[in-house]
């Protein structure tokens, strides 16, 4: 199917998703300094925090059964709804860790992390919205400027935050969040518009189309979903646990570890200035290609780095594989699909990430906690490679589109 025409009333979404993306950036990049240690000092090990990262992370598997069932709902009725629901999760979900950080009773981390999996329904739904308020070519220079907004509170938040929760302790940063989380609600209930769409009957019979669907997607998207997941395991075995693991084996304060954060989301965000062009000068497949180069380097370095300053600088490979990974596969997920089945096909990419990957920071844990610091980085470290391969030899593409 066709494009639809651009609507007018589309024209401002951009701008709306980098707002949300500008003030969700300043609350995730704290999040992301203290989230970890706050679980440690409930004192579970790092097999249960591996545990809990693989049911509710970014890749885990409640993001994995979520995101294809609400991105097929979505691209049947309509997308703001969803967009206004995982902000919602997102904020209860806060609201449990706060207290937790009150209380330091554990049992209030379980519902936190089962909310947070499922409010990463809305991921899809607002890159499929993006493809939908822009026109094809300015897709990818759209990605970028939200990803941007996204990353570049990062230079700040990360320290700042971590700072405050060493000297205020953790309640301080999850009552802030849940204000910032207040005010994303509000801005998308206000701000965001979206196309009319043709009434389409939610037949939830089509429910055993959308697996069959799943389990035999389209041919020129396979090697993309192959991809998220065999990266989805080599993320999950060492980089998702890497604030945990810092903190438990170098003992880095929350100062410490924002510092690393900070100046990780420095150098993705002077990097991601230049993403949109890129994409437009190299294309999709050179970026991706280069990203992954970036992150095995960042996975070596970080199994062989013993102290802080050297930890630090290694971040450099890190912020470079970030701004060049997200924006180009946004765009060729985009550009390879139609708009009454893009949240869908972008949704099954959190499927295959979470179905493959959940027990990956599982697996980490017990590899740090048996063989030590370096052991999870290396075993990332040997699968980076054979993605790095893969995309070379196994991503086709052509004018930006998956053949």
């Amino acid at each position: 199917m066709a494009e639809e025409p651009l609507q007018a009333s589309l024209e401002g979404n951009v701008k709306v998703f980098i707002a949300r993306a500008l003030l969700s950036g300043i609350y995730q990049q704290i999040l992301w300094v203290i989230y970890q240690p706050f679980i440690l000092s409930l004192n579970p090990s790092m097999m249960v925090l591996g545990l809990l990262q693989g049911l509710g992370g970014y890749q885990g598997l409640l993001n994995a059964l979520v995101n294809p069932l609400f991105g097929w709902i979505s691209d049947r009725v309509k997308r703001k709804p969803f967009i206004i629901l995982g902000s919602l999760l997102m904020m209860i979900a806060v609201l449990f860790l706060f207290l937790s950080s009150l209380t330091h009773i554990f049992g209030f981390v379980i519902p936190a992390v089962i909310l947070i999996g499922v409010s990463f329904l809305d991921i899809p739904i607002i890159d499929s919205l993006v493809a939908e308020s822009v026109k094809p070519a300015q897709r990818g220079r759209a990605y970028s400027q939200i990803t941007l907004a996204m990353m570049a509170p990062g230079i700040f938040a990360p320290f700042v935050g971590g700072l405050i929760a060493d000297i205020f302790g953790f309640p301080i940063i999850f009552g802030v969040g849940i204000v910032i989380l207040c005010l994303i609600t509000r801005l998308l209930i206000r701000y965001l518009n979206e196309i009319p769409r043709p009434a389409r009957t939610i037949n939830f019979s089509g429910l055993y189309s959308l697996m069959k669907r799943n389990l035999s997607p389209p041919k020129t998207l396979r090697n993309v979903y192959v991809m998220h997941m065999l990266d989805a395991f080599v993320a999950g075995l060492g980089p998702m646990l890497i604030i945990g693991i810092l903190r438990a084996h170098f003992n880095f304060s929350g100062f410490q570890l924002g510092i690393i954060s900070a100046f990780q989301s420095a150098i993705t965000t002077l990097t991601q200035i230049f993403i949109g062009r890129m994409i437009e000068q190299y294309g999709c497949k050179k970026v991706i290609f280069g990203s992954y180069l970036a992150f095995t380097i960042y996975l070596a370095g970080m199994a062989l780095t013993k102290n802080f300053i050297s930890i630090l600088l290694v971040q450099i490979f890190m912020g470079i594989a970030i701004a060049t990974w997200h924006s180009p596969l946004q765009t060729l997920m985009a550009n390879s699909t139609t708009p009454m089945g893009r949240a869908e096909a972008m949704g099954r990419i959190s499927l295959y990430r979470g179905m493959f990957g959940f027990v990956a920071p599982f697996l980490g844990g017990f590899l740090y906690e048996q063989y030590g610091y370096s052991a999870p980085l290396w075993a990332s470290f040997i699968g980076g490679i054979a993605v790095t391969t893969f995309v070379h030899f196994y991503i086709r593409v052509e004018n930006d589109k998956l053949i």
